[in-house]
């Protein structure tokens, strides 16, 4: 090939050989698939097959050139040597064939010769092709697999093991006479009890227990990480029940806490969610566990889009007649209550609610370990099991027709939420501070406009006081209480601000779980042993609702920073009233510094409660209200207070203004992104004077 530049890639080897491929049926590879399946074809090694008549030697050269292993494809001196072999030592001519059918222009087509064929047995060969093309086509999407991903989400003991079970058998087995005479199948360890024919207790173990699943402690959950289980339930239709730890479990709430992290980081790895499914007891009209840790703790991980592919799904009904029972009212006020916080909708309705009665497949695990049952049980269960099968085909067909939730959407939020749980406490506590710096400031301005000392005089007092917050990260919780007749009022430095010190240590190491640190009146702390199951401390004698849990604290350091400026003209000698003057000017600088930098806290603070409300399901208690609610404010003076009590008032204003946009779809047109998160977390912490301090504090709250 004079004057050619040859190059010898593996990547052009492969497409040489698709070419070599066309070249001998008269259509592209991969004719009539999308671009996305062809990808996905290539992917997977699949290649095109090779039809009738194509001579064996040509079939080996093209296929020689795209073997999965690049480096085990020919050159392309080997290509040309071969062609040139066969076009010598074989009967192999080149043919023009064209296709109206197909809607080509005319190609070169490989043709065996000397079998009297022309160029319209050629044609009649490539259309040949397409037909059978398309017909492997219309195979392969009748023989499409879809996959639903389910999360299942219960209280520990509610039976999330024996359901996905029961579940995989239903599929299995039309009737229960069916599955008695079948094999069953068991994708998850789990045992029950039951009393055989002559009253002795035996335990039915089904499957084998792993360190995945532990199936003899009573009240822990038994399912100790998030685990995934696929079965067919048709020849169309793939189930993967995500399996997750119980809600509830006796080893404490911060169990429970882990638990949800187990959980988001594992449904991370999947791109989509068609369903998920809360497990529910069908008589339990109080569901206080369930309802705090399930419900409202998972749906503030959630992203809103997720709530159109909840159901609600009830186990053992046949108590019940197959109905809810008493706890759908309970249910059903739930929601309400969340449809009036957060303006987020849960339909409770034929679509989303389904009974169950796992009893059958109970019976039948029993069945197949040799326990006796009458007839009677048979035909009993025998109802149960049709009814189950028949919501688990309308749960599977509820789920095909949802719209698939991405959960890139609620790991992004997830992310961004992290940010916002991370930096509420610190900005709540930087924007006192901020009052207090102000407050500092003012007073030194007015000292040195009031003063008739020489600047030699002043020289010590000209610098920018400023309190700074050093966070002490506590190794544990520690129970204090706030009671005025507990705490310790401190004078901070040389000024004349004040500090509360929580000198009464309750319970210096309490490892009581599940108390949300720095909130007073937290009934959790009831369960604290200083409490004695009392209402009162046994320790100060003050009530439960003065007790609080802290894990670090805040030590205020009163920092007198050099005015670079002021120190330039004393040494320059300029005049005492040029001096005072530039004093002043930097104090009055510096104090507009503080109210920029507070207002854009706030702002910021505000934003991120609009982001939580714009997309999760159920928002977080912003820890900025209750920690103005819950501080001690009677420890500063009057000016500070009344400062602080106006930011309070400016921020639940701004929240109101908020609450009453969001319920007039006002703000729907300015949605922030977890993008924007990031973007004003990087704010903040580039704050000229608070940046520094916030970052160390998020840093302690993090450990």
């Amino acid at each position: 090939m004079p004057g050619m530049a040859v190059r010898d890639k593996n990547s052009d080897i492969y497409n040489l050989g698709i070419l070599l491929w066309e070249l001998s049926n008269g259509i592209p590879s991969f004719a009539t698939y999308y671009v996305t399946d062809i990808i996905q074809k290539i992917a997977k090694n699949k290649r095109e097959r090779t039809f009738t008549n194509t001579p064996p030697d040509y079939v080996r050269l093209y296929e020689s050139c795209w073997f999965p292993e690049p480096e085990k494809r020919l050159t392309l001196d080997n290509i040309l040597n071969e062609i040139e072999r066969l076009t010598v030592e074989t009967s192999i001519e080149f043919v023009t064939c064209s296709s109206e059918r197909i809607a080509m222009s005319p190609e070169q087509v490989v043709t065996p010769s000397g079998n009297g064929k022309t160029n319209r047995s050629s044609h009649r060969v490539c259309t040949l092709c397409y037909d059978i093309i398309n017909a492997e086509r219309a195979e392969d999407e009748k023989n499409a697999v879809t996959e639903l991903n389910i999360l299942l989400l219960g209280e520990t003991g509610v039976g999330k093991s024996t359901f996905i079970n029961a579940f995989a058998n239903y599929m299995k087995f039309k009737n229960l006479d069916e599955a008695m005479h079948g094999k069953m199948d068991t994708l998850i360890p789990s045992m029950f009890s039951i009393t055989d024919e002559y009253c002795d207790l035996r335990n039915i173990i089904v499957g084998q227990e792993d360190e995945n699943e532990f199936i003899t402690n009573r009240g822990m959950s038994s399912t100790q990480g998030c685990k995934s289980y696929k079965f067919r339930v048709d020849n169309n239709t793939e189930v993967r029940f995500i399996d997750t730890p119980g809600i509830g479990d006796t080893r404490g709430l911060n169990t429970d806490a882990k638990n949800f992290e187990k959980i988001l980081k594992y449904i991370s790895q999947f791109d989509q969610l068609n369903g998920i499914c809360i497990l529910l007891k069908p008589n339990n009209a109080r569901l206080t566990i369930m309802f705090r840790f399930c419900i409202q703790e998972l749906l503030s991980h959630l992203h809103k889009d997720a709530r159109d592919n909840i159901v609600f799904c009830f186990t053992n009904c046949r108590g019940t007649f197959y109905r809810p029972g008493d706890t759908l009212p309970t249910l059903k006020k739930q929601l309400l209550n969340l449809k009036s916080k957060a303006d987020v909708e849960i339909i409770t309705d034929h679509n989303t609610l389904y009974c169950f009665d796992n009893e059958s497949f109970r019976f039948l695990a029993a069945f197949k370990q040799n326990i006796l049952f009458e007839e009677t049980d048979k035909e009993i269960y025998s109802g149960s099991w049709k009814r189950s099968v028949d919501e688990s085909n309308r749960l599977i067909r509820y789920f095909k027709s949802c719209k698939p939730h991405d959960i890139k959407d609620t790991i992004s939020l997830n992310n961004a939420r992290q940010i916002v749980m991370d930096l509420s406490k610190p900005l709540a506590e930087i924007c006192q501070n901020i009052q207090i710096n102000i407050a500092l400031a003012e007073e030194k301005k007015d000292e040195i406009k009031k003063s008739d000392l020489t600047i030699a005089d002043l020289k010590g007092k000209l610098h920018l006081p400023q309190i700074d917050l050093k966070p002490i990260q506590l190794n544990y919780p520690r129970t204090v209480c706030t009671s005025s007749s507990c705490v310790k009022t401190l004078t901070v430095g040389k000024t004349k601000m004040k500090k509360i010190d929580y000198i009464t240590h309750c319970h210096k190491r309490c490892y009581l779980q599940g108390v949300e640190c720095n909130i007073i009146n937290n009934s959790a702390l009831l369960g604290c042993t200083v409490m004695a199951g009392t209402k009162k401390c046994q320790v100060c004698g003050c009530l439960w609702n003065k007790h609080m849990h802290i894990t670090y604290e805040n030590e205020q350091i009163s920092v007198d920073k050099v005015d670079e400026n002021i120190k330039i003209l004393i040494s320059e000698k300029q005049s005492d009233q040029t001096i005072k003057a530039a004093y002043i000017k930097d104090l009055e600088k510096r104090i507009n510094q503080l109210k920029e930098e507070k207002k854009t806290i706030n702002k910021i603070i505000v934003k991120f409660a609009l982001f939580l409300r714009q997309n999760a399901i159920a928002a977080f208690n912003d820890a900025y209200k209750k920690l103005k609610k819950g501080a001690n404010l009677k420890t500063y003076n009057n000016k500070v207070l009344e400062e602080l009590e106006t930011s309070k008032r400016e921020y639940v204003e701004k929240m109101e203004t908020i609450k009453d946009a969001i319920e007039a779809d006002k703000v729907s047109s300015v949605p922030i992104s977890p993008d924007d998160i990031n973007k004003l977390e990087k704010q903040l912490l580039n704050l000229t004077i608070s940046g520094q301090t916030l970052q160390k504090m998020k840093d302690e709250t993090k450990r």
